[in-house]
């Protein structure tokens, strides 16, 4: 027998997948909740109402469809609403949050759907491998994508990737919560960091690596401090990190935050402008800089709100990079920007350590020849 409730989600389904078939670019969240047995639950009742309630809050921006009796499907067109909202459900404990941003969908909506749906089944996946096989360090490598400065000088951000024998490529937005919550995230942060100072060593040129820390990593850093002793590299500002506004929350990371820079380490905010309170930590904490998220460079790129931010930065005395510049016409666009550096696809690909070594040989003399250009040098 169908009943009124299974009919209902059969539309919400298909009205999704009329919604993504109409878009071109689009961010999906998937969310479920957590305790299936909902009438049972006070938790889930608690999680229903304030998911209930956050979608009637934000009617006018974001679509939103019940898939199933535990699952919702959202979708934004806006990319910074969508990492605001992104950002808001993840704080309700009974939520299970995943997002998926596609740009130029060349795939029935379908596709999208099952993706974003499936990767709490690969969390899931990856978690009981690691449990039943342990963690082989030697299928994971660490690749380096240029920052290129607007002096044309060089720097690199470092970034895990994994090869597991056992599971094939895992991307790291499924990788690195599963090892941050088991707590094995160290061992291969210490990796990450040892792979950087070698080349820091090798090609003196590089300004400064950037090694990305979560709220975990920041939360005790007594093995991040031993470990920067026991490596014995004296030029402390070549070695940068990077957080996210969520590993900022409470007094202790404050003063663990100051006892890195006090040791000569350049602090950045990374995805800079997608959070609510990125301005507040700019005057909580000492950072050195901020990394424009992405989703600014997106297709629908404000130049007026770039310019302005860049404006409000570097009044700070912060410096400024921007991220994911992916084509030429938009070196043109940040002209009137006052940043420092710029980051993505355009510049380079994230390298292994043989194509690193070719970029910094040949620095890419035909890409900087039209970035010189651009600049009118």
């Amino acid at each position: 027998m169908v009943t009124l409730a299974a009919t209902s989600f059969e539309i919400d389904r298909n009205s999704a997948i009329k919604s993504i078939n109409s878009k071109s670019s689009f961010t999906l969240i998937n969310v479920k909740l957590k305790n299936s047995r909902w009438y049972e639950d006070e938790q889930h009742l608690k999680s229903l109402d304030s998911l209930e309630g956050f979608l009637n809050t934000h009617l006018t921006r974001i679509e939103s469809y019940r898939v199933f009796e535990d699952e919702f499907v959202l979708i934004l067109v806006n990319a910074l609403e969508a990492q605001k909202a992104i950002k808001e459900l993840t704080s309700d404990v009974g939520l299970h949050v995943q997002s998926l941003q596609v740009e130029k969908r060349n795939l029935p909506a379908v596709h999208y759907l099952r993706q974003v749906s499936n990767q709490n089944d690969s969390n899931n996946v990856v978690q009981k491998t690691i449990l039943k096989n342990g963690l082989d360090l030697d299928e994971f490598t660490t690749v380096f994508q240029p920052i290129l400065h607007k002096n044309k000088q060089l720097s690199f951000e470092a970034l895990l990737r994994w090869n597991s024998k056992d599971l094939g490529a895992i991307t790291p937005n499924i990788f690195i919560p599963v090892l941050d919550s088991e707590g094995l995230l160290i061992t291969l942060t210490k990796k990450v960091i040892n792979e950087a100072v070698e080349i820091l060593n090798k090609y003196k040129e590089i300004v400064y690596i950037t090694i990305n820390l979560t709220a975990l990593l920041v939360k005790d850093i007594s093995w991040l401090l031993e470990h920067l002793e026991s490596i014995r590299f004296v030029e402390n500002k070549r070695i940068a990190f990077e957080l996210t506004e969520d590993s900022l929350a409470g007094i202790e990371v404050r003063d663990n935050l100051k006892r890195i820079r006090d040791r000569g380490h350049l602090l950045f905010i990374d995805d800079f402008g997608t959070g609510y309170s990125n301005f507040q930590y700019l005057t909580t904490f000492q950072f050195d800089g901020v990394k424009l998220d992405r989703a600014f460079m997106g297709e629908q790129t404000n130049k007026k709100v770039i310019v302005l931010l860049s404006k409000f930065i570097k009044a700070l005395d912060l410096k400024f990079i921007i991220e994911g510049v992916e084509r030429y016409e938009q070196i043109g666009f940040l002209l009137e920007t006052k940043y420092d550096a710029v980051q993505g696809f355009y510049i380079s690909r994230p390298l292994n350590k043989s194509d690193l070594a070719n970029f910094i040989a040949e620095m890419n003399v035909g890409l900087l020849n039209n970035i010189n250009n651009m600049y009118g040098s």
